[in-house]
């Protein structure tokens, strides 16, 4: 202990002597633990903290697909969820939720619109999170047709009743119904994210209508895959029964954790990849420090090395003063990378799921501490690797003003740089990647016009909309008051709208004139849209009529399809000769639908899904309860229009909450994640670029002034300036052309990993390839320059004077 004592008082007054050398060393450092601590404290938020559940790791979600290409909404019905509660399964419970839009009204009759979740018996007892306060849901609740009850969120409960602990028994009103509270939520319980209001709903134990998301809960210690073979048998069961609606499905299952985080997981993954390189440049950067450091200490080493002190001992010195120098880069970096997080989160990593809150745990804090330590050893391995295995005579040759640098260590610096090199190539080709896949989904047509387009929903439910000619009635009303509002170009409105979240109706379909086939089924979109909807989105009408206010109840019902239902299903006919029977679970052959038109195609539930076969009906012949207004405007200033609105929308009925978001912006918000991504890497990569040049700057330099005496001799001997300009400017060349090699490989090597994580990105796309190689040797050799324009404007007679 006391030598250890003895090893860092003698790092310390050493590194004071030159305060430049520990300054320049840590705060390369701090840059690179700082980035690795701020992104893994991000993976750990987002992957790693586990779920505030008890046996967290045994929670699924619950998902179904079609095995056959076939449309589905991907949710479950009742029967599907109900027979995974048979005794024989490893199953403990399943529950499943459909979210509801709704109208709050606070107590002074101020509507917000907010979200509900009708959840199914055994929701909160799924999760195993006691409630904070009640006694939440009973049996009774979810049987027949009993009115449902409420459960609120641990910060509803906060922000509207002030925690009032006899919130238990009190009404809370709705636009749409007024329900009592039975219960408040833990505070950590947030599942589906964000939710603050939780109904009771019945299962219908005989529905196949897909409505709901589900989550499981398996067995403590069930294998996973034991389970889903049981799974399949109970599908093929439900597809016996009922094999129109379950043939070829199957249940999709997935850890709750992954399902949450979604898409957002592989790219932390991919920038906490690119961050391990930054701290790998840095590392290298301080080493090729030492390294000159080093041989300007070649004397000091000598002299004690002749003095009996072993290499040992050499070793653990070096070693100690690399670790004090990772120690005052480590303290800089967590508190650097915890400024970084608060930044992220400021900038709209906060609304992403997980990661409302990124705690520095203690599981953060042993990270940032193993990223100190290891750093420590890669910084200062190689510097004591190298003073420690040469011998005196060597030592003292290499410290003797006579000679130019040692070979040894013009190797190790050497190697170095080429590290340099290699790693900043593969960090900006990472940028590039994400670059890239951002620039392929930014570019993505959506199938409809975004710019001057805003939207806002408007809800015609409860006891006041109950009779169908009145909605339509009202639904009018508004759209001619909006029609006549200045700037209005075009409007309409749609019972859902694209990339909204919102789940379209799947349904089947048979053409007029074709055999049934029970088995396999055609399954298309449908959505219901009112009249000028098309016009007000930009979406191209590509042959036929649009629907107009002609086309209401008691008509010829009559629809619009896309072009993917016309390609898909028609084979070559005349789609406006075609007539079709629709339905779920069963298709009604008495009423035939007329397609009267055809539209370009809508990406309807994200940009990287292709558009699935659809067919749109008038609103007017059905019940349009909640609608999505689509103001076409070429106002610059929307706030007026938006007023006015809201004004129209509040003398129709007061408890209308009227939020208006444009759609460009609700196209915006679906790449958040993959911006972020991006933006992360960019800042890597020019901070690997800067290291870069940094590092072989100091390399060059270091090495032109060891050489000054074979420089000022060869122009002594008549060299010319622009000989020695070239014979440094060679050197740097010939390090940056093998680590760009290095790097390219490096590079396609990882890119084969991660682009399959990303949007239409090759690892082998040359562009990205070249341009990475280009721009990290053009800094290069840029930073080469100084030093080789300094070499050759040397004085021979200044220089070779001493001597």
């Amino acid at each position: 202990m006391e030598t250890l004592f003895q090893d860092l008082r003698f790092a310390l007054r050493n590194l004071r002597r030159t305060p430049t050398f520990p300054l320049a060393a840590i705060c390369t450092l701090a840059l690179g633990i700082g980035a690795t601590t701020a992104i893994f404290s991000t993976v750990n938020a987002a992957l790693l903290r586990p779920l505030p559940y008890p046996n967290p790791q045994d929670l699924y979600s619950l998902h179904t697909a079609m095995t056959d290409g076939r449309v589905t909404s991907g949710l479950l019905s009742p029967l599907e969820m109900l027979r995974l509660a048979g005794p024989s399964l490893p199953i403990d419970r399943v529950a499943g939720f459909i979210p509801q839009d709704v109208t709050l009204l606070r107590d002074d009759g101020a509507p917000i619109r907010t979200r509900v979740f009708a959840v199914t018996e055994g929701f909160f007892e799924l999760f195993g999170l006691p409630l904070a306060l009640g006694q939440g849901f009973s049996h009774g609740q979810f049987v027949g047709r009993a009115p449902p009850v409420a459960v609120i969120s641990y910060r509803v409960w906060q922000d509207l009743f002030g925690g009032d602990r006899a919130v238990i028994g009190k009404p809370i009103r709705f636009s749409e119904i007024t329900t009592t509270i039975v219960g408040v939520a833990a505070p950590d319980f947030d599942t589906p994210h964000g939710a603050g209001f939780w109904f009771s709903f019945p299962l219908d134990p005989l529905g196949v209508n897909h409505s709901f998301e589900a989550y499981m809960r398996l067995h403590d210690g069930t294998n996973l895959e034991r389970a889903k073979g049981q799974m399949t048998a109970v599908m093929a069961s439900l597809a016996h029964d009922f094999p129109m609606s379950d043939t070829s499905r199957v249940y999709v299952v997935r850890p709750l954790v992954e399902s949450i985080v979604g898409d957002l997981g592989p790219i932390l993954i991919v920038v906490f990849s690119a961050t391990g390189l930054l701290l790998a440049l840095a590392c290298v950067n301080v080493a090729n420090l030492l390294l000159a450091r080093g041989s300007a200490r070649a004397r000091e080493i000598a002299v004690r090395v002749s003095l009996g002190a072993g290499r040992g001992r050499i070793v653990r010195q070096l070693l100690t003063e690399s670790i004090l120098l990772a120690g005052g880069g480590g303290i800089v970096g967590v508190a650097a990378a915890y400024g970084g997080v608060r930044v992220l989160l400021a900038i709209g990593a906060s609304k992403l799921p997980r990661l409302d809150a990124v705690p520095f745990d203690s599981r953060v804090l042993l990270f940032a501490l193993g990223t100190l330590l290891v750093s420590g050893v890669l910084v200062g391995f190689a510097p004591a690797l190298r003073l420690a295995a040469t011998d005196v005579k060597t030592l003292m040759n290499e410290a003797s003003r006579s000679t130019s640098a040692g070979r040894t260590t013009a190797r190790w610096l050497g190697a170095m740089t080429v590290a340099q090199v290699a790693l900043a190539v593969a960090l900006v080709a990472g940028a590039g990647w994400l670059m890239r896949a951002f620039a392929n989904l930014s570019t993505i047509d959506p199938g409809f016009a975004t710019e001057g387009r805003l939207i806002f929903d408007v809800p015609l439910q409860g006891a006041r909309y109950q009779d169908v000619a009145y909605v339509v009635s009202v639904s009018r009303g508004l759209l001619d008051r909006i029609r006549h509002q200045a700037g209005v170009i075009a409007f309409g409105s749609t019972s859902d709208f694209p990339l909204n979240g919102t789940q379209d109706n799947s349904i089947f379909v048979q053409l007029q004139g074709d055999a049934p086939d029970p088995a396999h089924p055609m399954s298309t979109r449908q959505r219901t849209v009112g009249p000028g909807l098309f016009d007000a989105l930009g979406i191209k009408l590509v042959s036929g009529r649009d629907f107009t206010e002609d086309d209401h109840a008691g008509t010829t019902p009559v629809v619009i399809v896309n072009r993917t239902f016309v390609r898909r299903f028609l084979g070559g006919r005349d789609p406006l000769r075609v007539r079709f029977a629709a339905g779920y679970p069963t298709i009604d052959p008495t009423t035939m639908l007329s397609i009267v038109g055809v539209v370009d195609d809508v990406r309807q539930r994200s940009l990287t899904d292709d558009p699935e076969p659809a067919y749109y009906t008038p609103e007017y012949q059905g019940f349009p309860r909640r609608q999505t207004f689509v103001v076409h405007t070429r106002l610059a200033d929307t706030v007026p229009l938006q007023t006015a609105i809201r004004e129209d929308v509040h003398r129709l009925d007061p408890h209308i909450a009227v939020d208006f978001q444009t759609a460009a912006g609700l196209v915006a918000a679906t790449l958040v994640r993959q911006q972020l991504g991006m933006t992360l890497m960019v800042l890597f990569a020019i901070a690997a670029v800067a290291l870069a040049a940094v590092g072989i700057y100091g390399v060059i330099a270091y090495s032109a002034a060891e050489r000054r005496n074979e420089v000022a001799t060869r122009l002594a001997l008549g060299a010319t300036p622009a000989n020695v300009f070239w014979l440094v400017l060679r050197q740097s060349r010939t390090l940056a052309g093998v680590g760009a090699a290095i790097g390219l490989v490096v590079a396609y090597v990882s890119g084969r990993v991660v682009s399959s994580r990303l949007y239409h990105v090759q690892a082998s796309d040359p562009v990205i390839l070249g341009a990475a190689v280009v721009l990290v040797v053009t800094i290069a050799i840029l930073a080469t320059m100084i030093p080789a324009f300094r070499a050759s404007r040397l004085d021979p007679a200044l220089v070779l004077r001493p001597e």
